[in-house]
């Protein structure tokens, strides 16, 4: 690790008609300091080291099982599906009122690919590492339609069950919630991330959109619904059908 100092001469200025003085010359010099230069505190290491085991200890534990491997991709893929389904139906079973559909956008699934065999409680940190917050927005389908716009301009988000429409120069068209047309004056139910629905990701028009906290991190929707289905004996099975069609 190198830390460059730099020693720099200010600008030192009276008042009034006082003088002005000037940098001549600026002079660095670079140091090096290895790793082993730090001495260990056994007492502060021996204080930490039981956290540290429980961490790995929570971290490793096996909450899931995937057959297969599961691939990052626009507009759809069987990772993307399958992680909207999850959050989809696990907000769904903290309401009473039908929920129509949930999103994500693409940046806050930070795996490109989630390999077959056991999935650990640390691998979906590493799949959601953000601290983001399921809200449930009503929607008038207008702002559904501005909503899928914006995904259809970046070549697709990921979208959960209940949602089809085609990419067209940019636009989406023939948009289906539930398998119906959508309606331009109904109001819709969606899951939506806290980032997005405060206008991340230029999502400007979810802005002023009626907003109900659910408080529960994504990341944990996702844990305990794969403990849940762990425990059962079930496997990630993901829904490999085209959602969004380019």
């Amino acid at each position: 690790m190198k830390i460059r100092l730099v020693w720099l001469l200010g600008l030192m200025m009276g008042f009034g008609c006082g003088k002005v003085y000037h940098v001549a010359d600026v002079q660095t010099k670079n140091y090096r300091i290895e790793r082993a230069s730090y001495p260990v505190d056994v007492k502060v290491a021996a204080m930490l080291e039981p956290y540290r085991l429980k961490l790995e200890e929570t971290m490793n534990e096996v909450i899931g099982y995937n057959d297969f491997e599961m691939v990052k991709a626009k507009p759809w893929s069987g990772l993307t599906n399958w992680f909207t389904d999850v959050v989809f139906d696990e907000t769904q079973k903290m309401v009473a009122e039908p929920l129509d559909f949930a999103i994500q956008n693409y940046g806050g699934i930070r795996l490109n690919s989630v390999g077959a065999g056991e999935i650990t409680v640390g691998k979906i940190y590493e799949i959601m590492p953000f601290d983001n917050i399921a809200y449930i927005m009503e929607l008038k389908g207008s702002v559904v339609h501005a909503l899928f716009d914006r995904i259809a301009e970046s070549g697709g988000w990921p979208v959960s069950k209940n949602v089809y429409f085609e990419i067209a120069y940019g636009k989406a068209k023939n948009i289906k919630i539930k398998g119906e047309p959508l309606q331009e004056d109904k109001i819709y139910y969606a899951v939506i991330p806290d980032y997005v629905a405060i206008g991340g990701e230029n999502m400007d028009m979810l802005k002023d959109c009626k907003i109900h906290n659910t408080e529960a991190f994504i990341r944990d929707l996702m844990i305990n619904h794969l403990r849940e289905q762990y425990g059962r004996g079930m496997h990630i099975q993901p829904d490999l059908k085209a959602r969004i069609i380019e």
